[in-house]
């Protein structure tokens, strides 16, 4: 399931291997340029991009709506969040099948709830996709914590990923803003060592209509390790109009993790080689919704579209003209599905899994 379409260190990222030295001219010769996508951070460029720009998309769907955050949504924030829409594959939850999915909730001895959600593949829920298992604990000292399990499976009934989830939810006495937190450590199966991990923070007033979002994610395959930071600003629209996302993202290579400081999620131990900023229109009730995006990069001069549908969000990425090349070049396709599955394409064949919403698991 792992493919790694490339293997470089951070230690290799000079201006020569990211294919900006990669050209050679005389009066009597043709000059050669390396595309962008045979080099490390031409490809490393795609996958962070397509990275950054589910996390925005799900990070502004599920949060940014009128009416802002409130600590009794703490579920709902979980999923929508990191794209969780459901599971093992028999389908633990004991809720009626509905168009494919099935909840159901239970109140534990010590006041905690668990709530059960199965996503399928089909509508009569026959085929499992996703079990995701969030257990929200009552709230204690101002905090209001959820922990959960989040695991996917491919159409045969195989696991392809296991993700250990955590949450909290506060609310500052003094701003009365509320602030919630959620981390996915990601493995390759049950009980497996993480390979991936993800950490996103969104911040705003409960009654209020605007919030800001960091993430931070990276993940490893076959010994090279990428990851992308990102920050977004979501305004939501009223009498009618569209929710409003700005994105911003870097992107690394070679990184070996992600941490919490002040407030805002960054990776560690790496110098981003790359960045890029975006914008997200959207029209969202609950944690579904429709609207495209936008992405582009300061290095490559790479272009994602984005539609995100009730069905998932599917991306293009193209190359515009620059030094290297003169027409538009396509670069990848992408697509995940409701349950935040699905694949990165690239225009040379190869392709890269995305499980539970993040790439490289």
């Amino acid at each position: 399931m792992h493919v790694r379409l490339f293997a470089a260190t951070a230690a290799a990222l000079s201006l020569g291997s990211l294919g900006l030295a990669g050209c050679s001219s005389s009066p009597s010769t043709t000059v050669f340029h390396t595309p962008a996508l045979q080099t490390n951070g031409g490809r490393a460029t795609t996958r962070t991009m397509v990275q950054a720009t589910i996390l925005a998309t799900e990070e502004s769907n599920g949060l940014a709506v009128p009416g802002g955050l409130t600590p009794a949504s703490a579920i709902r924030t979980v999923r929508a969040l990191i794209g969780r829409r459901g599971i093992t594959a028999a389908g633990s939850s004991t809720g009626a099948c509905t168009s494919g999915r099935k909840q159901s909730q239970i109140t534990n001895a010590d006041g905690s709830i668990t709530t059960t959600t199965d996503l399928y593949y089909d509508p009569s829920c026959t085929t499992l996709e996703n079990e995701e298992v969030v257990t929200l604990a009552q709230a204690a000292n101002g905090v209001q914590a959820a922990s959960g399990t989040l695991v996917t499976h491919d159409r045969t009934g195989t696991v392809t990923s296991s993700h250990v989830l955590s949450l909290s939810a506060t609310v500052d006495a003094t701003s009365g803003n509320e602030t919630i937190t959620m981390t996915d450590n990601a493995a390759a199966s049950v009980g497996g060592s993480p390979i991936d991990s993800l950490g996103a923070t969104c911040t705003g007033q409960p009654s209020a209509v605007a919030m800001t979002c960091s993430a931070a994610h990276y993940g490893t395959t076959s010994g090279t390790t990428t990851g992308e930071s990102l920050n977004d600003a979501t305004t939501a629209g009223t009498s009618g109009a569209q929710n409003a996302t700005a994105i911003s993202a870097s992107f690394y290579l070679g990184t070996q993790g992600i941490s919490l400081s002040g407030g805002i999620w960054v990776v560690t131990t790496a110098t981003a080689f790359n960045s890029a900023s975006g914008t997200f229109n959207f029209t969202t009730a609950g944690t579904a919704g429709t609207g495209s995006v936008t992405f582009n990069d300061s290095l490559y001069t790479y272009a994602e579209t984005g539609t995100l549908s009730s069905t998932g969000l599917a991306m293009t990425i193209v190359e515009n003209p620059n030094a290297a090349v003169t027409v538009v070049t396509p670069i990848a396709t992408a697509a995940v599905d409701a349950g935040g599955n699905g694949a990165i394409t690239y225009t040379d064949g190869t392709v890269e899994p995305i499980w539970g919403g993040l790439v490289g698991v």
